[in-house]
């Protein structure tokens, strides 16, 4: 099989409220690795040690009107021992269109009631009868961007903090294959921790599709970039960094952290990409993520969805997950 593909039959996915519109220059399908980011000889990972060398706003948010807690998504640039130079924590489409706000308290008012009516129907692929409408309730910790069926959809509005959810409406054919990009941002850019306490913090994902589709253990995910590491001595096959600590010994001296990158190849968010050697993903309690506002007050809108990740939850910093699902369920 040249993508990985459920049945709707057997996982239920709802997602309520998908809709943003792409801009005319938006990209028609995912291909985000920097030129500079080759694919190594093998799928060993390579190293970075220290700070990114230089940083730069990647999101459309410089500052809060209401949120207490704002911290603005920043990216950085970082070289390995060969000259490759990486975007950490990850080559975001800082330009794409924004889902739609279903909490939003940093450029919103927090509960947005008519979320539901700014909704757009953006055009993947299908007419008439052969296309479907669907709607998605997303949630990440803490950036997500949507694929469907290869073409960039809509990315969360708050790339780091304060934790907001969000909807999408887009109008696809199936087989449907739906990819994000997830990341758990940070403050240390290059070794992975966040706040001035260098905390090493979480990710998680959740999301809903009103074609019966959820996050669960059909979709599969695979990390792109991990930090902070000691060394890569913990990192298993297929990339398992289970075994690496929560908080490795250089933490008592943060900038001497490693990080380790992959290559993200440029269709892997595209129906044909063969994600058969990807691991399942890891399923997550909510209480694992996140008790905030943005998910707790709208839990009963992601149905039977799970929250998912890699199998390290807390150094697993850029992470890919897709699932194919053939058709929706019968009535």
């Amino acid at each position: 099989m040249t993508a990985r593909r459920a049945s709707a039959a057997t996982i239920v996915l709802v997602l309520a409220g998908a809709g943003c519109s792409v801009p005319p220059d938006a990209p028609p399908a995912a291909t985000d690795s920097p030129a500079t980011e080759a694919a190594p000889a093998s799928d060993a990972p390579v190293m970075t040690t220290g700070l990114a060398g230089s940083t730069f706003a990647c999101g459309s948010v410089a500052s809060c009107a209401g949120a207490s807690r704002f911290n603005e998504a920043l990216c950085g640039t970082i070289a390995d021992a060969s000259g490759r130079t990486w975007t950490i924590p990850a080559d975001v489409n800082a330009s794409g269109a924004t889902c739609v706000d279903i909490y939003n308290d940093c450029t919103g008012g927090g509960d947005n009631a008519d979320y539901a009516a700014q909704l757009s129907t953006v055009v993947v692929d299908g007419d008439g009868a052969e296309g479907a409408e669907i709607t998605a309730t997303l949630f990440g910790d803490n950036f997500f961007e949507l694929y469907v069926n290869g073409q960039y959809v809509c990315r969360d509005a708050i790339g780091f903090t304060p934790f907001n959810s969000s909807a999408s409406r887009f109008q696809a054919a199936y087989p449907i294959t739906y990819a994000v990009r997830l990341v758990d941002w940070g403050t240390h850019l290059g070794i992975g921790m966040e706040y001035d306490n260098y905390n090493v913090g979480d990710g998680g994902f959740i999301a809903h599709f009103s074609d019966g589709a959820v996050t669960g253990a059909e979709w599969r995910c695979q990390v792109v970039y991990a930090a902070p590491v000691d060394d890569a001595s913990c990192v298993g096959a297929n990339r398992d960094t289970g075994a690496c600590p929560e908080t490795p010994e250089c933490v008592g001296d943060p900038e001497t952290c490693s990080a380790l990158h992959w290559a993200v190849p440029d269709d892997w968010a595209a129906p044909g990409f063969d994600d058969s050697d990807w691991p399942a993903a890891s399923l997550y309690a909510a209480d694992d993520v996140t008790r905030t506002p943005g998910y707790a007050n709208y839990a009963e809108l992601f149905g039977e969805a799970e929250f998912i990740w890699t199998k390290n939850l807390n150094i697993d910093n850029q992470v890919l997950c897709r699932v194919t699902i053939d058709a929706p369920p019968s009535p």
